[in-house]
């Protein structure tokens, strides 16, 4: 089944290509629910509730009131309604299992209608999902497989009943789950050949992820179902809905019921469960696909993460935006990313609501994009989106499209999304300073032309102030004072000082750095077994130390400049000629005026600052 991703998955969905006509200004909004149950499993065993209080009045049903009315407060119609198993807090064994899933998803009914208008469910699409206490003649469920979609339709539904996938799974049960994973696959297949980019969402009540609340006997065959949906998603855009685990909403847990399991996004891991899997093993597994969990309308089983919600999925054409309501509204606290380990929890990611997840698309066009300011922040093109990284005291100010017209961008936080498409085009994404750290130094002034370069050698730590409130941008940078800010530059490795050179002692601030620029081939000296420390950097010498740090550290070395340009080229010495001749071609130095390029004057600190700042951007970080 496995294809090979398109090698320009880019940015933008042009509609024309796409099976309906979703405008971005036009979203789909989806409201997503599981487990319309009472918690009947605290204080003690008391599944009755059902039958021995009314069920307006039950704990399931004035949460569900709740939780709706939070989203409808919200300005919030949703264009359909998804719930993903358990209706009723009886078992198919209990002989009316029929009347009671029967009785609850028709409750859900009722509530849809009166939150959101008396016709709701008459005029909106509603699909219920079976669950392990579901009957699964319960005339409401939906079929298993791909629902019946249309072209116009901004999504498409699979589902995966309780039947064919069941929360307890004995080895008589493999057969039947790898039938339901074959015709899992079987249908991907067919989305693929198809060229389907819609989001396909996949309704399923039992999660994939090892849980210690069964300790994996819940699930162990879910790397049946993981494996076929996991291929098909390097081409399909493919989101698995989940209930079953009652996990909660935060990233707090009771330990002995598996973390708090809620969101894993595409590139994430996730800790899928196979048979004898137990609670020291592991069967990480990296996602193609998003990992959700619908939200909890009934009840979860921490007392201490009872938190209960809903989820909206509002589909644009080129992204999805996951929101949770809970009782109070709009759900913004931090909240699992990634499955918790139940003995380290806090080693699962955290992030705040609403999130965005992208989707893969395709385009005849390219987007490329740049940062107008790469001291700033830079600028990635992603296979959905573009992403806009400020460094620290940086943030996103704006954007450009060149051409103007050649796409329609919607701005997301620090992402760019692009639609309506028509040619190839070039975001440039600006960034403005948010924090100068040159305020700390009184002789630095923010106006001069060096002041990007200050302000990114300060901020990495590459040089400090020469006193306190000065930094002393004309003074001048000695040997020991460059060597010294390329070992911090390469992590400050672990060295003992040495004894290479007779004028650098093993007690100075510096020894360190000169022992490893001197291992590395970095430095040499100045002759007589001298490295002369405090003797002041030439610009000529400072090229040459910066050429052999790049061969050190194996970046690429290609670009040269011809010097004739300048009417000095004679001054650079015979060792630095390769040196100035790259240093020039990479921009790192330039002339200083009068065609000349001073190799034997001495380099200032904000001169340095510059040339390393460039260093970075141009080489280090390229």
């Amino acid at each position: 089944m496995k294809r090979a991703v398109s090698a320009l998955l880019i940015l933008v969905l042009l509609l024309s290509c796409l099976p309906l006509a979703q405008a971005a200004e036009d979203p789909v909004t989806i409201l997503l629910g599981s487990d319309f149950q009472n918690n009947c499993y605290s204080p003690s065993y008391h599944r009755f509730l059902y039958d021995d209080t009314p069920l307006a009045e039950q704990p399931r049903a004035v949460s569900l009131k709740a939780l709706l009315s939070s989203v409808a407060a919200d300005g919030v119609t949703p264009d359909a309604a998804l719930f993903v198993g358990d209706y009723t807090d009886h078992f198919q064994s209990d002989g009316d299992g029929t009347h009671c899933s029967s009785e609850g998803i028709g409750y859900i009914r009722t509530m849809l209608d009166d939150t959101f208008g008396g016709d709701y469910t008459s005029s909106h699409a509603t699909v219920f999902t079976q669950g392990n206490h579901d009957y699964e003649g319960t005339p409401a469920l939906a079929e298993s497989g791909l629902q019946p979609y249309d072209a116009e339709d901004a999504y498409l539904v699979y589902v995966i009943n309780e039947k064919d996938f069941p929360y307890s799974q004995k080895a008589a049960m493999e057969s039947t789950i790898s039938a339901t994973a074959q015709r899992l696959g079987a249908c991907m297949d067919e989305l693929i050949a198809a060229n389907e980019l819609r989001p396909i969402l996949v309704l399923c009540h039992v999660p994939l992820h090892y849980s210690t609340r069964y300790n994996g006997g819940d699930n162990p065959y879910a790397s049946l179902i993981f494996s076929e949906l996991n291929e098909a998603a390097e081409e399909l855009n493919v989101l698995f809905l989940f209930g079953h685990n009652h996990s909660g909403a935060a990233a707090d847990y009771e330990a002995d019921w598996g973390g708090a399991v809620n969101f894993v996004a595409r590139g994430q891991t996730l800790d899928v469960n196979t048979p004898n899997h137990g609670a020291a093993g592991s069967n990480r597994q990296t996602l193609n696909f998003t990992y959700l969990n619908a939200g909890y309308v009934g009840y979860s089983t921490s007392a201490t993460n009872a938190t209960r919600t809903v989820s909206v999925l509002t589909i644009y054409d080129n992204r999805v935006v996951l929101s949770r309501y809970d009782e109070n509204g709009a759900y913004t606290a931090a909240e699992s990313l990634g499955q918790t380990d139940p003995r380290n929890p806090s080693e699962g990611a955290v992030a705040d609501y609403p999130l965005t997840i992208s989707l893969l698309t395709s385009s005849e066009y390219t987007v490329n994009a740049v940062s107008d300011a790469p001291a700033y922040g830079k600028v990635t093109v992603k296979n959905s989106y573009v992403l806009a990284v400020p460094n620290e005291n940086y943030a996103v100010n704006g954007w450009t499209l060149t051409p103007e017209n050649a796409a329609a961008v919607t701005q997301d936080g620090n992402k760019f999304f692009f639609s309506d498409q028509t040619a190839d085009c070039t975001l440039t994404v600006h960034f403005t300073e948010s924090r100068c750290v040159s305020l700390q130094y009184k002789d630095l002034d923010r106006s001069r032309w060096y002041h990007d370069g200050v302000d990114y050698a300060i901020s990495h730590s590459m040089f400090n102030g020469v006193a306190e409130g000065r930094f002393d941008p004309e003074g001048t940078m000695t040997r020991a004072m460059l060597v010294t800010v390329l070992y911090r530059l390469d992590g400050s490795p672990a060295i003992l000082p040495g004894t290479n050179f007779s004028d650098v002692p093993t007690s100075e601030w510096y020894s360190r750095a000169v022992a490893w620029g001197k291992l590395r081939g970095i430095i040499d000296g100045v002759g007589g077994g001298k490295f002369a420390p405090e003797e002041e950097v030439t610009r000529e010498q400072a090229a040459t130390i910066l050429l052999r740090y790049t061969s050190y550290k194996g970046y690429p070395i290609s670009a040269f400049a011809d010097l004739s340009a300048f009417r000095d080229q004679g001054s650079v010495s015979a060792y630095a000629q390769s040196a100035m001749s790259w240093a020039v071609a990479e921009g790192l130095i330039s002339g200083v005026g009068n065609q000349r390029l001073d190799p034997q004057g001495n380099a200032t600190r904000a001169q340095l600052a510059v040339i390393l700042m460039r260093y970075c951007i141009n080489i280090v970080e390229a």
